[in-house]
């Protein structure tokens, strides 16, 4: 197992989420939300948008639970809830496939292979769908392992961790959400935000943590709150 030196620290495992962190794909779900939820009116529409941007990383079906019990006053059933997923995957997958990388990340995972780095993803897409988008995207022979909403991020990082007999003072979890960052203290693991600005939601919510706005920065030695 090999090593890589970020902010000066040598790691022998990167987790990274997906959406935000290796594809510019945040506003693709963001427009999906807005869209599922129009018929409902501009302000509960605003609501759904202004709470799926400050909470990145929860799934979209606690979303959807969310969204009905608290929004509309109308909890979902399970056919409901099923129809609003298989909708929701409909508008954004294409659109997820063909989005841009988050510059560097491409470059950056290259040298991950040679050093002899492990990588892994951490999402809260569907399983499924992440194994579909991470292939047609030419990205899953990057990554030993890939899961996604079938367990929570702290829970998947877990799995990864023991799973892989990584050591985790050793790895180091890419993400742009409160739930990746909270799956990171909690594992006990060291956490790099991937964040489009200073503005960024998870800077209000923990403004000491490490970031960098694409992997480009991160290889230039560009990291903030050092």
């Amino acid at each position: 197992m090999g090593a890589i030196e970020i902010a000066g620290k040598l790691y022998s495992g990167l987790i990274f989420d997906f959406d935000g962190v290796l594809a510019d794909s945040v506003e693709v779900k963001t427009e999906a939300f807005g869209a599922l939820f129009m018929e409902y009116g501009p302000k509960i529409q605003t609501k759904v948008i202004d709470h799926h941007r400050a909470h990145g990383g929860m799934t979209r079906k606690e979303k959807f639970v969310h969204y009905h019990a608290h929004f509309l006053d109308d909890p979902l059933d399970e056919t409901g809830l099923e129809r609003l997923c298989r909708k929701f995957s409909g508008l954004v997958m294409e659109k997820v496939i063909a989005s841009r990388e988050i510059p560097g990340v491409g470059r950056f995972l290259e040298r991950c292979r040679t050093l002899g780095v492990p990588c892994f993803v951490d999402s809260a897409t569907p399983d499924e769908e992440l194994e579909i988008i991470l292939e047609r995207r030419n990205l899953r022979s990057y990554f030993t392992a890939a899961l996604g909403s079938g367990g929570s991020k702290t829970e998947n990082l877990a799995r990864i961790i023991d799973s892989h007999g990584l050591n985790h003072r050793e790895c180091l979890f890419f993400g742009d959400a409160g739930s990746d960052y909270k799956a990171a203290t909690a594992c006990r693991v060291d956490f790099m935000g991937i964040l489009p600005g200073p503005a960024a939601p998870l800077l209000a919510q923990h403004p000491d943590i490490h970031w960098a706005e694409d992997f480009n920065q991160l290889e230039g030695g560009t990291i903030h709150g050092r």
